[in-house]
């Protein structure tokens, strides 16, 4: 219990970068190397994250020279999609264990919201990103205690699709306007559309 005159301290904000996929319909490609106007998908993702967090984690096999810290998939955790989230939630155990929720943002997502994390914080319970289209599980905020429950099971749990994980938790849909913000780059028709957007966005500015 803090002094009264004492200022309470401040909860890390942690954003986790999603970056272990195979990436098989891009020839297997590591998809946060992919060039996007000059700049590499993980770069893009770094440069609208990184105002938002206090700590950047990485996902996924190296750390693409950023210097940020990698945490590998556990052997005896899910696989599949939720192997990340499992991963994020041993290093905030070990690591910073007042921290009580993260971020997830996919490597290939260059157009993320700048209010992502504040909006998707903003309550109690873990949250995912909407818009027309849908909802966005790669793109969420979430409760620790909310993946413990979900994803300790055992392995009739391993393999657990992020809408599916998304839903057994109870998430918030929190929406947000614009169209493009949630585009992920999965497949080389999805670069064509990014590289458009990007043109677009410049010219706008």
């Amino acid at each position: 219990m803090p002094e009264a005159n004492e200022t309470p301290k401040k909860m890390e904000e942690i954003a986790v970068i999603l970056a272990g996929g195979g990436g098989r319909r891009m020839d297997g490609a590591d998809k946060g190397a992919i060039m996007l106007g000059g700049r590499r998908l993980i770069d893009h993702v770094l440069a609208r994250l990184a105002p938002q967090a206090d700590r950047i984690l990485i996902s996924g096999r190296h750390d693409y020279g950023t210097g940020l810290t990698v945490i590998p998939d556990c052997e005896d955790g899910p696989r599949g999609p939720a192997a990340g989230l499992w991963a994020a939630l041993n290093w905030i155990d070990k690591n910073n264990s007042d921290t009580d929720g993260f971020l997830s943002v996919p490597a290939d997502g260059p157009f993320l919201p700048a209010d992502l994390f504040t909006r998707l914080a903003d309550a109690t319970g873990s949250a995912v990103a909407c818009d027309g289209t849908g909802a966005h599980p790669t793109f969420a905020f979430w409760r620790c205690d909310d993946l413990y429950g979900a994803l300790s099971g055992g392995p009739a749990q391993y393999g657990f699709p992020l809408k599916e994980l998304a839903d057994s938790v109870h998430a918030r849909r929190v929406m947000f306007k614009d169209a493009n913000a949630f585009l992920n780059v999965n497949e080389p028709d999805d670069l064509v559309r990014a590289e458009m957007l990007l043109v677009h966005r410049a010219v706008e500015r």
